[in-house]
This record gives structure tokens, sequence and C-alpha cells, in this order.
């Protein structure tokens, strides 16, 4: 990892969020809580090369820097984060991961999440029950 950085403050904010709006508009009051903290963000960050060896490209919800510091973040409205979501996340090696489901829960989001070794710390959080885990280590 680039360096430390304490999430707590973010997180708890993060968790306040409100799921009953469109996506787009939960994604900038996301985008908008990293940039209070000093981070330069980039909303639907282009990634190329699927691990599914598909071929096929996407784009990860936001992506926040702070110096080298970057953190990735899938935001999945109405269902737990999704197995695809956390395959884009891995594509850009970010210090941290974060995905966020809006009305899904936060076990069965942290399920999917366990069947990836990021060798870094991934945040799963559910706007729904505004609770999160941490998995994995600093």
């Amino acid at each position: 990892m680039t360096e430390a950085y304490d999430m707590k403050p973010i997180l708890y904010k993060l968790i306040k969020v409100s799921p009953y709006q469109e996506h787009n508009d939960t994604v900038s009051d996301i985008e908008r809580i990293f940039r209070e903290a000093g981070f330069y963000t980039t909303k639907e960050y282009p990634i190329y090369a699927m691990t599914d060896k598909s071929g096929r490209s996407g784009r990860i919800d936001l992506v926040a820097r702070k110096g080298k510091f970057r953190v990735a973040i899938e935001y999945d409205h109405k269902y737990n984060v999704k197995y695809k979501s956390f395959q884009k996340i891995v594509q850009i090696k970010p210090d941290i991961a974060i995905g966020i489901t809006g009305y899904g829960y936060l076990k069965g989001s942290t399920e999917r999440a366990e069947r990836f070794n990021f060798g870094v710390p991934i945040y799963v959080l559910s706007l729904k029950q505004q609770r999160y885990a941490k998995l994995g280590q600093d």
C-alpha cells in the first residue's frame, strides 16, 4: 500500500447517503464526500480488460485519489454488490476497494467480496442497513 489513510470518517459519511435516488445522484453524493475529504475524483473510470477474459471494456463508478493513494468505488443501486463489480475493481489495483449496495444487504455483498484475494483492504457498505464491513488487512 502506498500510504496509510484513516477511512473511518469517510465511511461514516458514506453509510448515510440515501439509496432512495437515482444511481447517478447517489454516485455524485459519494463523490462529494471524497472531494470534501481532499480527494481528486474521476467518475466512470474506464477499464479495458475484464478478468473473465471476455475482452469487454467497462467503467468503475468512481475512483478517488489523494496523492498516490487510490480508492476504487463501485455502487450497485438495487442489489447486493455484484460479482462483476468486484471484477472491475481489481483491474486497477487500488490501495482500498469499496463496494456499495443501495437496497442490498451487507451479508450478501460480503460473501461475494470474500471470493476475491485483493491483497488490499476492501470495505463493503449497505446504504439500506447503514452498515459496513472491512475485509482484508492493512
